[in-house]
């Protein structure tokens, strides 16, 4: 074996290493996939290289010599790909090239496998084989060298655009390492041969010091350009945030599923986008800031989401700035809940508030009402004067009517005052202390302070069984129960509806039922109703809170609540506590 053997052998072994190392940092990269499928068309290039300058037959040679145009034939069209992707230049001419370019690939392919156009012979040698070449080289190497050379003017391109101090270094190097084949391989792989000139092929060693050279930037700088994504992936994905690798320029090099999510667009149509169209901040200095700053996302589709970002400079090895690491966090939820504790709070001023006026009118009611008592006392007496005087007719229908007028004054005082000592006492909490209650007698006090909602939209009907009596926090459940018929009430169309209010016994429960005859709930809604800030009302008319408080409160009274509807027919509400023991 003639020691020129020793170097497409070694060009097979430096490009298998180097295939490895581009390869598995990040398989899932486009560009990684590219580089490697390079390196392992010199190795398979090599490899066909060392057998054919060992093998004592002509004929055998030359199919070598055939086969191994699987992996030099679409060295142009890949080296222009592989630029394209790591570079992210938009080059929409080059692009819509690409398919034509492997394709014309393919076709040289065919030509060198089944026709003598391009290798008609082979030569013997003293180190092996060499070959001779057909009519058809020329337009083969030509297509090669203008793929090629492509490739080398969008990396200069892309090094005079945008590349940061550390991509320069590594462009230089990968430049050299591109620059070297096409000058050696063109060389003596062949120019030579076009010429009859016959000398030892170093076009696989050419190859393979590309090979290395990427290898050795990856070494070197820590983020090379074949991977541009080398932070583990595995672990982005799982993130519920989103993350995004950014360009020095502010556009967007690469993402995670996360933020794809939030913009509503697939990883690959983010990628060179401007991250100025895509969020409410400068992409300029202000997003270096350490500190988390709260902006919009502008999604493809549907409305602006509120997020808070983070950002940090991606560095190489050497220290030099390379990207820009964007953390986004969905901010939904804590608006809501945010919204929802201002919400909670102006309610409890507001109850306060209820309960401070509730108070004040108290006060008077009470003196309105001992003067009324009294003023129909001394009524009663001036009408019994005026009688054994014997009033005349027209003066006893005035004191029968003045009666009258005192009696249903009274009257409506009470009503007042049963309505705002009721208001009083659903504006204070109390301590949650338990003590006997009469659940009909209940129903009837929230009935009094549903009443002005109810009246003009919705017909009552009662039917109350005698229950035992609960233990239970009277104040709280007073508010499951007027929470669920002020849901009833509001479920009813704009022609108004029936409610109905059951209790019964069953078993060691008292069991109220409210009945509506609204509107109903889906049947995909029912199984979320106690979801926390889940509401089947239009936006701003529920807070979604309200039955997941009653659900909380009655199973920490050792009860249930079960919800059955139907679409258009109806709702019913069974609430189910345990009646005290002796």
């Amino acid at each position: 074996m003639h020691p020129y053997v020793l170097i497409p052998l070694s060009a097979s072994i430096i490009a298998a290493l180097s295939a490895s190392m581009i390869w598995t940092p990040d398989p899932t990269q486009k560009a990684n996939r590219l580089a490697a499928t390079l390196m392992a068309g010199t190795l398979l290039w090599a490899v066909c290289e060392v057998f054919w300058n060992t093998c004592p037959r002509a004929d055998v040679a030359l199919w070598l010599v055939r086969a191994s145009a699987f992996g030099w034939v679409f060295t142009g069209p890949v080296a222009l790909h592989l630029l394209l992707e790591i570079t992210g230049i938009d080059a929409p001419k080059w692009s819509r090239w690409l398919p034509a370019l492997y394709a014309a690939a393919g076709i040289f392919l065919a030509l060198d496998l089944c026709t003598p156009w391009i290798h008609p012979g082979v030569v013997r040698t003293s180190w092996g084989w060499g070959y001779r070449l057909g009519p058809a080289y020329a337009g083969f190497y030509l297509f090669t060298v203008s793929g090629a050379g492509g490739a080398i003017a969008l990396g200069v391109r892309s090094y005079r655009s945008f590349m940061s101090p550390g991509e320069r270094s590594q462009a230089r190097a990968i430049a050299l390492g591109i620059v070297v084949p096409l000058v050696v391989a063109s060389l003596t792989d062949g120019l030579l041969p076009l010429f009859n000139v016959q000398l030892p092929r170093l076009g696989t060693a050419s190859f393979s010091f590309l090979g290395l050279t990427m290898a050795w930037s990856f070494q070197r700088f820590g983020y090379p350009f074949p991977a541009p994504s080398a932070f583990a992936r595995e672990i982005l994905e799982t993130l519920p945030d989103g993350v995004a690798l950014l360009r020095l320029d502010g556009r967007v090099r690469t993402v995670n599923e996360g933020f794809a999510r939030l913009a509503a667009a697939h990883p690959e149509r983010l990628i060179g986008v401007p991250v100025s169209q895509l969020l409410t901040v400068s992409p300029s200095e202000s997003l270096r800031e350490p500190d988390d700053q709260v902006c919009e996302l502008l999604p493809a589709q549907g409305h602006r989401i509120p997020v808070s970002i983070s950002s940090s400079l991606l560095r190489d090895k050497q220290g030099s700035p390379i990207g820009l690491v964007v953390v986004v966090r969905d901010l939904r939820e804590v608006v809501t809940l945010r919204n929802r504790l201002v919400t909670s709070a102006r309610l409890s001023a507001i109850g306060e508030l209820a309960a401070g006026i509730a108070h004040e009118i108290n006060n008077p009611i009470a003196f309105i009402r001992a003067n009324l008592s009294l003023l129909r006392s001394h009524w009663s007496a001036l009408c019994g004067l005026l009688k054994d005087k014997g009033a005349a007719g027209p003066v006893a229908e005035l004191l029968e009517e003045g009666n009258e007028l005192l009696e249903e004054s009274i009257e409506g005082v009470d009503r007042a005052a049963t309505f705002v000592r009721d208001v009083k006492g659903f504006s204070h909490a109390g301590r949650g202390e338990r003590e006997l209650v009469d659940l009909n007698t209940l129903l009837e006090n929230v009935l009094r302070v549903a009443a002005p909602q109810l009246r003009h939209r919705a017909r009552i009907e009662r039917c109350f069984a005698d229950l035992p009596p609960v233990s239970c926090a009277q104040q709280e459940v007073k508010q499951v129960l007027l929470n669920v018929v002020l849901n009833a009430g509001q479920a009813l169309g704009p022609d108004g509806g029936e409610i109905r209010l059951s209790t019964q016994v069953w078993g060691s429960e008292a069991v109220v039922t409210i009945e509506d005859d609204g509107c109903g709930i889906p049947a995909e809604a029912i199984e979320r109703l106690f979801d926390p800030f889940f509401a089947t009302k239009p936006r701003g008319e529920g807070t979604g809170l309200g039955l997941v408080i009653s659900y909380e409160i009655v199973r920490k009274h050792g009860g249930d609540i079960a919800v059955e509807s139907e679409l258009g027919r109806g709702t019913t509400v069974r609430i189910r506590l345990p009646i005290a023991s002796a």
